[in-house]
């Protein structure tokens, strides 16, 4: 997801900014009293007070004035809080924050993560389907046919019950091979096209049956 996307379903209420730094900030490297500062600077955001005063945002906190200059000041040098410049209407300039950088980390951690558990969920299949594989031909597979059907699942996405069901195909056809059964999936793949465009056609004669 975008940044601007994700900002514009905060500004909406749609997600929920507390809970998405509370879901998230120990992924993060931040502990509870840094998720504290962070959600209690998103209602200054809310509020239009852009400038971050120390003493008032200590008055809302548990700790001390000096604790949370310190806080902040680390959630700055650690990229989770953007400090800029910008000039009013008399041409001075005043200091603002805002929390895009912070955003960013999570959806980043967010995409790793999902990634990451995407690559352990087809090692898993990976894993069962080699052991199918080589229980049914009754052989060890070369790392060509382990190559192949890594292929399978992360290039082709083809599911594990297309690939067992291509692999049983081969058995009772007694081609015992990864290419025969990389063949079938071709084949198979190929025949898809067709059939939806026949169950467009169909659809479309039911229609005039009924006009």
């Amino acid at each position: 997801m975008e940044l601007k996307v994700m900002k514009d379903l905060i500004k909406k209420n749609i997600v929920d900014f507390p809970e998405l730094v509370l879901n998230n900030y120990y992924k993060l490297g931040l502990n509870e009293t840094d998720a504290v500062i962070i959600i209690k600077l998103n209602y200054l955001l809310k509020s239009n007070e852009a400038y971050i005063s120390t003493k008032k945002l200590a008055e809302t906190l548990s700790i001390s004035p000096q604790t949370t200059s310190k806080r902040l000041n680390s959630l700055i040098e650690r990229g989770f809080i953007k400090l800029k410049l910008i000039k009013n209407g008399n041409g001075k300039q005043s200091e603002t924050f805002n929390l895009d950088l912070l955003i960013e980390r999570i959806l980043k951690s967010d995409y790793e993560e999902k990634e990451v558990d995407k690559i352990e969920k087809n090692k898993t299949l990976e894993g069962k389907l080699v052991k199918l594989f080589e229980e049914e031909f009754k052989k060890p597979l070369s790392v060509l046919d382990i190559q192949t059907i890594t292929k399978w699942l992360n290039e082709d996405k083809y599911t594990f019950d297309l690939i067992k069901d291509a692999l049983f195909e081969a058995i009772r056809s007694r081609k015992l091979n990864i290419r025969y059964v990389d063949g079938i999936l071709l084949k198979n793949e190929k025949n898809e096209v067709p059939k939806k465009y026949k169950k467009t056609t169909n659809i479309k004669d039911l229609k005039k049956i009924w006009e």
